[in-house]
């Protein structure tokens, strides 16, 4: 395990170069320890999920509030995690990430949804892990796919490995910003087939998405996915949608405020 790991930390150095500051609160290299962030942040950014209440179905921050979000889902046992709310700093990463190209964001953001999965028990549940895929014409024009690129980071965390080939996204609908919870789920309802073609098959396995704000992209994924005989599915995402009740409560929270900025 020893070697392949200086192994897995040397390639992963050549796709995510290590910051020489902590991108959230800019202290210096000598004080960044956790895949590109001080231990501080660390502390202090999976404190929000641990402090504040969230759907245990579909991560959404509900401030105790019922969850508006995953009452479409019908019977699905799926169950999904996520590390912060989708605003602020952290709404920033990802979209650095998605869409400017600073891949590099998949390391510290990666880690971290590691850690969640290890917090909420799901670590042993499940065999392997597949990253949530892109449309074929979108994963061409951005060059890769984000989720993908988070998945590495937690496998390699999690010593799991990746069943990239699982999943395919077969077409490409309306895009979801302007659609309500209901019409999400519908617009993609077999959006996603599955292509697994390895001999290898598993029965347990965590989706890996970066942001989840319906969930329909992680419902249609384990529709496919079970279908095709996978008898759990997981999932983890980086940012989720939340109650303003909650964003209220955290009003004086730097992460929301630019303090660091």
């Amino acid at each position: 395990m020893g070697r392949w790991r200086v192994l897995s930390d040397s390639v992963l150095g050549l796709v995510f170069p290590q910051h020489t500051i902590c991108p959230i609160c800019g202290k210096k290299a000598n004080e960044v320890k956790e895949k590109g962030l001080c231990r501080d942040c660390v502390t202090r950014i999976l404190a929000v999920s641990r402090s504040e209440e969230v759907c245990p179905r579909c991560g959404f921050f509900t401030a105790g509030e019922a969850c508006p979000n995953c009452r479409y889902w019908g019977d699905s046992n799926l169950k999904v995690g996520s590390v912060v709310p989708y605003d602020g700093i952290f709404r920033e990463m990802i979209h650095e990430l998605k869409y400017n190209k600073k891949k590099e964001n998949a390391l510290p953001l990666g880690y971290l949804m590691a850690c969640r999965v290890k917090e909420m028990g799901f670590e042993a549940a499940f065999e392997a892990i597949v990253p949530v895929p892109l449309y074929i014409g979108r994963e061409a024009e951005r060059g890769y796919n984000q989720s993908l690129l988070l998945a590495n980071v937690i496998a390699d965390e999690l010593h799991k490995p990746i069943w990239k080939e699982a999943l395919e996204r077969s077409h490409f609908h309306h895009t979801q910003t302007a659609l309500g919870r209901k019409e999400r789920l519908e617009n993609l309802a077999g959006a996603f087939e599955f292509a697994g073609k390895e001999k290898k098959r598993y029965e347990s396995v965590l989706l890996v998405d970066d942001i989840i704000t319906t969930g329909a992209t992680l419902l249609s994924c384990a529709n496919a996915l079970q279908k095709a005989g996978v008898l759990k599915v997981y999932g983890i995402a980086w940012a989720a949608g939340y109650s303003i009740k909650m964003m209220k409560r955290l009003a004086g929270n730097s992460f929301y405020h630019g303090e660091y900025r």
